[in-house]
């Protein structure tokens, strides 16, 4: 193994004369040069930096309180959907009334409630003598 000692020593690189003399002038007219600063390229992308994310968290904080509002459940879907609007959908399909009743199981409640909807009589308001009408003649019917 070789030492550093037996190594022999070539100088590989030469140095014009007087340059060690004249490098601390030129270094320091470097330094003094007022060179201008990048300053709106700096701030800019520091106010990306902060700016975006924040951005960023306040976009998806908006979607999610969004979206846990709404509720999917098909009938507060269907309680928002106007009546005319539902007749109006239903008259202009091809759906009969039967195919509607058939696909829907109604339970004893459901079923008091269109009743007393669609065959709404009250027979108290009126005294049963003013409902019949004398003039009916018992041959025409």
């Amino acid at each position: 193994m070789k030492k550093l000692e037996n190594i022999p020593k070539k100088e590989i690189f030469s140095v014009p004369d007087g340059y060690f003399d004249t490098l601390p002038g030129k270094i320091q007219a470097r330094i003094s040069k007022e060179t201008p600063a990048r300053e709106q390229g700096f701030v800019f992308r520091y106010k990306l930096q902060y700016v975006l994310p924040v951005v960023v968290l306040l976009a998806a904080g908006i979607y999610w309180f969004a979206s846990s509002n709404q509720t999917n459940d098909p009938e507060t879907l269907l309680a928002s959907v106007q009546t005319e609007a539902l007749m109006a959908y239903l008259s202009e399909s091809d759906l009969t009334t039967e195919d509607i009743l058939e696909t829907i199981d109604f339970n004893t409640s459901d079923l008091d409630a269109i009743e007393s909807e669609v065959y709404e009589l009250n027979l108290d308001a009126l005294p049963l003598e003013d409902g019949i009408d004398d003039d009916i003649n018992p041959e025409d019917i």
